[in-house]
């Protein structure tokens, strides 16, 4: 039996079967394959590309998800397929297209022509908020180029590509095509074992060389750049991928500033000049200094850079305007005007509400077209009259006559629709293609293939990724000319990695990520121990030294933490609710949760330096914790297993971290960070808990707690074989350079790794963040245990010891302020 169990002509127009059911000519060798491989092997092949795409971090965020940020990237087994004949057509269409939207912006941004002759209206124009008068009229006439240039379209009625949407703005999905075509070529020669298809190979290669030639520095590895608004963007995955294929830095606003109008890259070594921006920002967000003042996702100062032509841009800012789909019923005038041809492509009818014929025509209309407006910058506004009520129509319809100028009417149309597998069956999807053009010596090249994405039903107009849609590759059939694309897809050109290139953002998060994982594990082994604790309190019959030691262990829990008063507030009726606030309370700063939030935002922002395993492993941590803090009624037991779990987790985490990032990527500012937490917090349960003059007994149980709540109880009894003694205990965590864990076999290795980070003044001096490490490893070198516990008697604490500990807190504190200073906040550019 057939998969196709019939030929469905539901749509206008079918991508396999024509008017009288026969398959189409150029479909033959797909169904063909398809069927000989039948249901099941389609399956087996589904699941291997479900695994492929998981494996590879492909994803689509969807921003408030109840599944998550992070939604798997869909792609079907099934192609779409076309002849060389039509994309050829197609391609005449686009390069056309591509051609007249790049006069167009020129033309809006310098003379104004087609305003000024009547072809557009202004308000068209001047009442869409991406036309940027910012940008108005610069020296440099170059900059108004359209470099790069996505275009959806669809098969209409009659069987001809027809134009939906213009990208232009930050256009998406090159890196979902590249990665659906490498993907499918891991499975299409057991499907599809005779089909030859044209190659991306070229169209990359080109693209990537268009990059390096508008560079102005004449460099051989010009710096570009791509700026993406960050990890939760819907397509942050295409950001880093793209940046890693075509051998792209990867930045923020944050990593970069503007300096004596030029944009410069923060560095560890100090700025680099950027020769070109990819920009993935929308422009509104990219310059706070002269576009919107409150937006953290620009640079400010960006505006005039490309101002005095100090950068090339691609997409240049004020670009979104061509989105405007108000240009829709013009642009046939505009076509003859500016090119004197007809438009090889043609688009959706278009009414424009602004003019009174076309106002009324949508207005008696409305219950058969669709209405959107033309600014679709803040909120995208679509209606489809025939899902309205009467009700809805007449509030659509008085919204339409308050402010017509910013609606337009639209006519229904089918998509074509072309096989799909999906849920076991080969069934009809609505499909639209996104095609990819780029720029070079005044010619546009479009690529021979494309993003195709299709419905999530059969019934569904609605054809979007955030919608529930799966995607396809685009096969346009046909041999390629000889062309080695190992260059491109194995043999990367060699990209400078070292240490000192690396973005000062990407340093920061590192080393904060080093400091809260590390306070995140040492915070929940102590509430771990003190539960156990306060637990075991009536455990023994003589229960008083017990309670003493449960008393100073939560007071040193809350120094640790530093929750207060927590513990140290006489009037605190539950100790117990106390525990559960630190583990629980994400709103309390200092908190487990709070500490476990700022990592996950960290993890976030260096999630494409780690491997698959460490996403998985954090992935699971959070959905486990998650669900452990909704729920309300647990036992003790309940705590202190899910303490248990997220240890195992943690440490997993910090396992696979090590073993993801190398040290010239910034492992060494993870470790910096890292041995700073754990020093700092070592000195805090230091202080609070053998600072203390305590009776014998009660110090047993405290250093008994110290070495066990800081996991090297076992450690010391290997090594002294005697009974707890508080001199014995300071030397092996203070003094002893063997034990990994002391305080100064961690000043030892902190030394060394800061003399790695890069130092421009290349001299044999102590920087100023190296001088409060080198002190504290002087002065732990240089004192002596007896010292440290000299006391009268009349004292109650051992204030050399207090003292010598505190001294030593504030030299790390202020090694972290000078690292933020050097390299974080270029303090001395």
């Amino acid at each position: 039996m057939s998969i196709f169990d019939s030929c469905r002509l539901e749509s206008s127009f079918d991508e396999v079967f024509d008017n009288e059911c026969n398959i189409r000519s150029h479909w033959k060798e797909v169904i063909e394959g398809l069927e000989n491989a039948g249901i099941k092997q389609l399956e087996q092949k589904q699941l291997e590309i479900d695994w492929r795409l998981e494996d590879n971090g492909v994803t689509y965020n969807i921003y408030n998800d109840p599944e998550g940020n992070n939604r798997r990237w869909n792609l079907d087994p099934i192609p779409l397929v076309l002849t060389q004949e039509e994309w050829d057509e197609v391609t005449k269409g686009l390069k056309q297209r591509a051609k007249l939207l790049n006069l167009i912006f020129k033309d809006l941004y310098t003379e104004q022509k087609l305003i000024k002759e009547g072809i557009i209206p202004a308000e068209i124009v001047f009442g869409h908020k991406s036309f940027i008068p910012e940008v108005f009229n610069f020296k440099n006439k170059d900059y108004y180029s359209l470099r790069f240039y996505a275009s959806d379209i669809s098969r209409g009625p009659d069987g001809k590509f027809w134009v939906i949407n213009d990208r232009t703005q930050s256009p998406s999905g090159l890196g979902y095509a590249i990665e659906n075509r490498l993907t499918m070529n891991s499975i299409s020669n057991d499907l599809y074992p005779n089909i030859e298809i044209k190659k991306m190979a070229g169209f990359i290669e080109g693209y990537k060389n268009m990059l390096k030639t508008l560079s102005t520095s004449n460099q051989e590895n010009p710096l570009i750049a791509l700026l993406t608004p960050g990890p939760l963007n819907e397509t942050y995955f295409e950001h880093a991928y793209l940046s890693s294929f075509l051998d792209l830095t990867l930045v923020q606003g944050e990593d970069l500033l503007v300096k004596n109008n030029h944009l410069w890259l923060k560095s560890l070594k100090g700025l680099r000049k950027v020769d070109t921006l990819i920009r993935r920002v929308d422009a509104q967000y990219c310059d706070p200094l002269e576009l919107k003042n409150y937006s953290q996702l620009g640079v400010a100062g960006l505006v005039n850079v490309v101002r005095e032509d100090n950068l090339s841009m691609i997409n240049p800012i004020g670009v979104g305007i061509l989105e405007n789909i108000g240009l829709n019923p013009f642009m046939k005038n505009i076509a003859s005007y500016l090119l004197n041809e007809e438009l090889i492509l043609p688009q959706i009818a278009t009414w424009w509400c602004g003019q009174k014929k076309e106002l009324d025509f949508v207005l008696e209309n409305l219950k058969n077209l669709i209405v959107k407006k033309i600014d679709r910058t803040d909120n995208i506004e679509i209606y489809f009259g025939n899902k309205l009520n009467e009700s809805q129509l007449l509030q659509l319809k008085e919204k339409i006559e308050k402010t017509p100028q910013y609606y337009v009417g639209q006519e229904i149309i089918d998509f074509s629709t072309t096989a799909s597998f999906s849920k076991g069956k080969v069934e009809p999807r609505n499909t639209v293609i996104r095609a990819f053009s780029y720029l070079q010596n005044e010619e546009y090249n479009v690529l021979q293939g494309g993003l195709v994405r299709v419905s999530p039903s059969k019934d569904s107009l609605v054809v979007s990724n955030q919608k529930g849609g799966a995607s396809k590759d685009l096969w346009i059939l046909g041999k390629d000319e000889e062309f080695n694309s190992n260059n491109i897809f194995k043999n990367r050109v060699f990209i400078d990695s070292r240490l000192e290139n690396i973005s000062t953002k990407r340093a920061e998060n590192l080393f904060w990520m080093g400091r809260y994982l590390s306070r995140a594990i040492i915070t929940a082994r102590m509430i771990r121990f003190n539960l156990k604790s306060m637990l075991n309190i009536n455990r023994y019959d003589d229960n008083t030294n017990s309670k003493q030691t449960t008393k100073i262990l939560n007071n040193a829990l809350s120094h640790l933490t530093m929750c207060y008063p927590g513990f140290l507030d006489e009037e605190l009726k539950s100790p117990l609710n106390e525990i559960i606030s630190l583990i629980k309370d994400k709103n309390r700063v200092g908190t487990l949760s709070f500490s476990l939030t700022l990592l996950s935002n960290l993890n976030t922002n260096v999630k494409n330096l780690l491997t698959m395993e460490a996403w998985r492993i954090y992935e699971k941590m959070q959905k486990e914790w998650n669900i452990y803090l909704k729920r309300e009624v647990l036992t003790n037991k309940d705590h202190i297993n899910e303490l248990d779990k997220l240890l195992i987790y943690l440490m997993a985490y910090k396992e696979l971290i090590d073993e993801s990032i190398f040290k010239e990527q910034g492992l060494i500012l993870y470790d910096i960070g890292c041995k700073i937490e754990i020093s700092q917090l070592l000195i805090s349960k230091l202080r609070s808990l053998l600072t203390l003059k305590l009776d014998k007994l009660l110090e047993y149980d405290v250093l008994d707690s110290m070495l066990n709540s800081y996991e090297s109880y076992n450690s010391y009894r290997a090594y002294y074989k005697s009974s707890l003694d508080l001199k014995n205990v300071l030397d092996f965590l203070l003094f002893n350079r063997k034990y990994p864990k002391s305080l100064i076999y961690i000043t030892t290795q902190l030394l060394e790794d800061l003399k790695e980070l890069p130092n421009e003044e290349n001299n044999s001096n102590l920087s100023n963040f190296e001088e409060p490490i080198f002190k504290v490893f002087s002065m732990l070198t240089l004192m002596s245990t007896n010292k440290l516990l000299e006391t009268k008697e009349d004292e109650y604490v051992y204030k050399e010891l207090d003292g010598f500990l505190s001294t030593l807190s504030d030299l790390l504190s202020k090694t972290s302020e000078e690292l933020t200073k050097t390299y974080f906040s270029h303090y001395n550019e």
